[in-house]
């Protein structure tokens, strides 16, 4: 019998496969724990000692299938599990909604405690020592303009400039950073006067541009469409491909058949530097690889169409 136990012993798979055990291997043990035990009561006849033996077989018993239910009920991670809140399903638009109402809730605490300030166009001594009078009188002039929230005014001021024979580069850079601060002021209805400092040849005044599109684009009470326009526009003006990346993320900002018709456009009217850096954006935002042509574009819109309560979360769906 012995030789036999051993035999099985040797035989035995012990069930241990990725952290569990299996049924087999708690009845395997069953079986040698009262094997033991009756051998033990034979030889020995010892009440005290068969009481703790059983006491000690129905422990083990227990931890034995305490931890293969455990183990047996752990997820096994394969690498293609789906990511889950409150037991549901997280999708790409998930994620995307959420950035959105966290952006929007930054941008909303930024701007309370910003209180919209204005630009104040304070100069240091060099600046000022470079102007002469008629150009002292033109920053001033901007100045107080934007101290009264005349915009027909600081529009008139900057188109003035745009149109001198010293434009652009016989402009004081202090000036032309001047009107940039005094048109972002009046969000994206300037940016067609921002544009025309995109071609500077200071970088800094091109900066100062961009990051105007940048803040219009950011602006939480536009609804997709108007972020749909400033995009298209900005394709065709901006040359910086990084910048352009950045702003194309506003995509995921927008209804799904607008941001296919924004993407459509970007094909055929963005400048180089868009175009560029379209197709990592397309991927992103669809999901999808290799989706180069407006024929694609609108098939995954057919399979992905718009939600039933994008018009209340995006706005209008016509303008």
């Amino acid at each position: 019998m012995a030789m036999e136990r051993s035999k099985r012993l040797k035989g035995c798979d012990f069930g241990v496969q990725g952290g569990s055990l299996s049924r087999v291997t708690c009845f395997f043990w069953i079986h040698v724990i009262a094997d033991r035990s009756a051998h033990i009561i034979t030889y020995m006849k010892n009440w005290r000692l068969v009481a703790l033996v059983c006491t000690a077989g129905v422990l083990c018993i227990a931890l034995i299938a305490a931890f293969s239910l455990k183990s047996a009920s752990k997820p096994v991670d394969n690498g293609n599990s789906v990511a889950v809140a409150d037991g549901k399903p997280v999708t790409r638009n998930d994620r995307r909604n959420r950035v959105r109402v966290r952006k929007s809730e930054r941008i909303r605490t930024v701007e309370a405690k910003d209180a919209r300030k204005k630009p104040t166009f304070s100069l240091d001594d060099d600046d000022e020592a470079k102007l002469n009078e008629e150009q002292r009188k033109t920053i001033e002039a901007i100045r107080a303009a934007l101290d009264a929230e005349n915009k027909p005014r600081v529009l008139k001021l900057v188109q003035a400039l745009q149109a001198s024979d010293e434009w652009p580069d016989g402009i004081p850079k202090s000036i032309k950073m001047a009107a940039i601060e005094a048109l972002g002021w009046f969000g994206s209805s300037c940016l067609p006067e921002i544009a025309g400092f995109l071609g500077d040849s200071d970088p800094d005044v091109v900066q100062s541009a961009i990051e105007k599109y940048e803040e219009a684009l950011s602006d939480f009470e536009l609804g997709d469409r108007e972020r749909s326009k400033i995009l298209i526009e900005a394709s065709k003006v901006i040359n910086d491909a990084d910048a352009i990346d950045s702003m194309l993320f506003e995509l995921n900002n927008m209804r799904h058949s607008v941001a296919v018709e924004t993407i459509k456009e970007l094909m055929v009217s963005g400048n180089e530097a868009a175009k560029s850096v379209l197709p990592d954006n397309i991927e992103f935002y669809t999901g999808e690889e290799g989706i180069k042509t407006p024929e694609q574009l609108d098939e995954w819109l057919e399979k992905n169409p718009d939600d039933e309560g994008d018009d209340e979360f995006y706005g209008p769906p016509k303008d």
